[in-house]
Order: structure tokens, then sequence, then C-alpha cells
């Protein structure tokens, strides 16, 4: 399963590959060929990577799993911490990413962990905030030696209240969504200080710490900036008599696609359409099925390597609004897709 611009010149390149190539045994166990018609690239891209989503055929290697991705979540419970996931749930936590270099988060995230003061331990570590422990408790010991460290204010031993670390937690989230640089400016605070005792290994390893959350918040904040900004209609011209085709992209996701009128105008219709999506809660990745994330991540890779598409866009925001019901068609023609079977 393929697309392509021109189907047969596509398909005898299959019968002139070699005899131990993968085309080759495709020719030899396929029985017919398939084929219809899109009218642009763009819908082409889209197309073959929901059939092979729905058909997983044996020898597409493309488009057949996730990427593997690395988010942060942020647990729930009495004293959340942060931890690195493969694969984000849709849940009342929050999930920042997506990172991919994966390895490397967990180190990441023990860092940041340590600069706010959270817990790093196990999930299932009894917690006692101070405001809530009886006046005549004995005095707990932290269960690692962060707490006397002074690297988590230690909810495990009553170091602090509830309120005292959901401020922290808040900060942590503040920081990854680019709010505030309170992490940053602690880290480089200990580093001149160290830098001022002559203590300059110690400075060096904050002087890295600083330098690595700071290149991961960037590229939380500069991926969610760039989604964001993929809110609009996306024109495309068609390449026969055909009309153009039209695309509702909603954070990078095609959430409907129409045919635009005779006189080349944005049928009203579609912009009651675009007033209904606005109007509702934008879905993060993190809050997508395994397959509506792909296709978004699709979606964002298609323009930010053709980034001279954007001129086609119109923004939300510019399209005045309108009143009849919702139209739209699908009519295709031009690029194709084909299967072999």
């Amino acid at each position: 399963m393929g697309k392509s611009v021109r189907v047969r010149s596509r398909l005898l390149s299959y019968f002139r590959s070699g005899i131990s190539c993968k085309q080759s045994e495709l020719v030899r166990v396929a029985t017919g060929v398939e084929w219809e018609y899109v009218p642009n690239e763009f819908e082409a891209v889209l197309r073959e990577f929901r059939q092979i989503r729905a058909f997983r055929p044996r020898f597409n290697r493309h488009h057949r799993s996730e990427r593997r991705f690395a988010w942060i979540r942020v647990t729930g419970g009495a004293a959340p911490r942060l931890v690195a996931t493969r694969r984000p749930v849709p849940s009342p936590t929050r999930h920042f990413g997506p990172f991919p270099a994966p390895r490397s988060l967990p180190r990441l995230l023990r860092d940041l962990s340590a600069c706010v003061g959270i817990r790093d331990c196990a999930q299932g570590t009894p917690i006692h905030f101070a405001d809530q422990t009886d006046l005549f408790t004995a005095a707990r010991d932290p269960g690692c030696p962060r707490g006397d460290l002074e690297t988590c204010v230690a909810p495990c031993a009553a170091r602090c209240s509830a309120n005292e670390y959901a401020e922290r937690v808040l900060e942590v989230a503040s920081f990854l969504d680019g709010e505030t640089d309170a992490p940053l400016i602690r880290l480089r605070s200990r580093m001149e200080e160290a830098a001022m005792n002559r203590d300059f290994e110690l400075a060096a390893r904050l002087r890295d710490r600083e330098s690595n959350l700071r290149e991961l918040r960037d590229e939380v904040v500069l991926f969610s900036e760039f989604l964001a900004s993929l809110s609009f209609v996306y024109r495309v011209p068609s390449e026969s008599d055909d009309p153009d085709r039209g695309y509702v992209i909603s954070v990078g996701r095609v959430v409907h696609t129409f045919d635009y009128a005779a006189d080349g105008q944005l049928p009203t219709g579609v912009r009651n359409r675009v007033q209904r999506v606005r109007s509702r809660p934008a879905q993060t990745p993190d809050r997508l099925g395994d397959q509506a994330r792909e296709e978004t991540f699709l979606v964002a890779r298609w323009f930010r390597w053709r980034p001279e598409e954007r001129s086609r866009t119109t923004p939300f925001e510019t399209l005045p609004a309108g009143h009849d019901q919702e139209g739209g068609s699908n009519a295709p023609s031009g690029t194709s897709v084909s299967t072999l079977s």
C-alpha cells in the first residue's frame, strides 16, 4: 500500500526490482491492484496513514506502529510526582511532551524534582503532611536522603503542609508551561554561590543541570506553541477542473474536509463548523487516542517540513461567521492511493 502521483511508474518500479528485494516478494504474493484518486498529496498522506492503520499491511513498515515518544506525567494523589511515560492516557492528570529522546527523560525529571523539592519516591510511600498529623505523633525520619539534603520537602516525614507541597507542584507545571523560570533561577543562584566558594566542580554540575532543564522546558513550550498555531482552514488548489479542496484543522487535527464553491468562496456551512470548533476546548495530543494522536503528529510534520504551505491557510479568527447549515462535499481527483492485494 502506498501513494504516488504517477501510479503507472510506481507499479512498473515493482516489476523492475531485483529478485531478492521486498518489491519482488510483494509482486509474487499480490493477486491484484486497486487504486483510488484523491485531490492532492496532503489528502493522500492522510489516506495512506488511515489505510495502513486500519489494515496493517504486511509489507508496510511506515505508519504501522506508534512512534516512540516520551511524556512527562504529573501523577495524582496527595503528593504528586513527575514520571516519564511512553503512552499518555486521558485522565485528570497533566501531561507534557512529547519528547523524542525517552531514555534521558527520567534523569531530567529527577533533576527537576530535586530543584523544585517534590518527591520522586515510590507511589505507595506513606504521606504525612505537617498540618495533618496528630499532636502527639513522634517525629518521623525521611524515607530517603533527599529530605536531609534539602532537595525534597519530605511529605513522608511531615516536613511540609499539603498547601506547601501543592505550591511546588504548581511551580513545576508553570515551568513546563513556560510561565516561570523559578527553577532555573534557583539553580543559577546555587551555581554562582558554588563558584564564589571555589567549588567549581559543583558549579559545573549545576550549570549543566540548568542548561538541560532549560532545553527540556523550551522543547515542551515550542512544540505546544507550534501545535496551537495549526488552527486554520487549509486550502489546496486543484490541479484539474475540480474545485479547490479545503480542510478545517484544529490544533493539528483535520476535523472537516470540504470542496470550495464554484466561485472560490468558502461555503457558509464551513464557517459555521469553524465557529463550533472554536467554541469547544481544544484537545491536546495527550487527551487523544493513539491513532488520533499520531495523525496530529503527521499533520504537524507536514507543515513543519513544508512551511510554504502556511501561505494557503486562513486563521479561524479572520473568517466571517456563517448562518446556513453545514456544507461540504467529497469529490475525489488528483493524487492516488494504490493497494496491492
